[in-house]
């Protein structure tokens, strides 16, 4: 580590990182617990608010989203949209099934899961997602669902793929073209590579003035979300598991903002 270091050093070091960290996770927290009271304030009729998490491929949602589900099950309905059975091994039947293990562990209700198997949406590096597409389709099921508010990627995607990508333009064209304006949407944030896999640590480094913060420090549930996707569960997965930022944090940023009018 730094052995030219004197122990005591190195101690103080080590202190002060911890010392950090736990500064910024209370902050973090403190946040994250301030959006939750106010994204499912408001409810109607005694019920709960109705959250989209939308995501392209299965294992999406235990990869780069539990902290945002492990902090809301219990306190709005979440809805998960999956765009593709990730059929590209020709594994969609497996992985789909993977998916519903995943969100009945998480104490989700069934009903509240939908795959696509669509010949618009395909699994790959090659396939083109059309934001036309992809947006009739959020609009579509937000619509039905009297969807509050709507989760999904950035414009990078976190990994870059561009099926991912295609989801986030997908929601933004539905968001600016085809549902109320009272429909909220977040994009979680990608962020560098060095940031993407130092885990808890990252919560260090995330802005206090980010929008829309989660933290999560059960990172065993993400492990085991992980593990239920058996044919996607290869060793680098599960290193990105233990050492991602995404285990333990997600911030995301809002893609409308509150003065923005409905267009159609």
């Amino acid at each position: 580590m730094v052995s030219w270091l004197p122990p005591w050093e190195v101690q103080g070091v080590l202190a002060c990182v911890a010392l950090a960290l736990l500064a910024s996770i209370f902050r973090t927290a403190a946040k994250s617990q301030a959006f939750i009271s106010e994204l499912t304030a408001g409810a109607t009729n005694g019920g709960t608010k109705q959250l989209l998490l939308v995501i392209a491929h299965p294992d999406d949602e235990s990869m780069f989203f539990l902290p945002l589900l492990l902090n809301l099950r219990s306190k709005a309905t979440f809805h998960l949209l999956c765009l593709s059975t990730g059929n590209f091994d020709n594994l969609g039947a497996i992985r789909k099934a993977e998916l519903a293990a995943v969100w009945t562990s998480l104490r989700m209700q069934p009903d509240t899961l939908t795959t696509l198997d669509d010949p618009r949406f395909q699994d790959g590096m090659k396939s083109v997602w059309t934001s036309e597409d992809v947006a009739a389709t959020v609009a579509k099921y937000a619509n039905e669902h009297a969807i509050d508010a709507i989760f999904t990627f950035d414009e990078y995607g976190v990994s870059g793929h561009p099926n991912h990508i295609s989801v986030h333009h997908g929601v933004k064209r539905a968001l600016h073209h085809q549902l109320p304006s009272a429909v909220d949407a977040y994009a979680l944030e990608s962020t560098s590579m060095w940031r993407k896999y130092i885990g808890a640590l990252d919560v260090i480094f995330t802005e206090p003035s980010e929008a829309v913060q989660f933290v999560s420090f059960t990172p065993w549930e993400n492990y085991n979300a992980m593990a239920l996707h058996h044919s996607q569960f290869v060793w680098f997965r599960r290193l990105f598991v233990i050492f991602s930022r995404y285990t333990y944090i997600n911030t995301f940023t809002q893609l409308r903002s509150a003065s923005e009018k409905k267009i159609a």
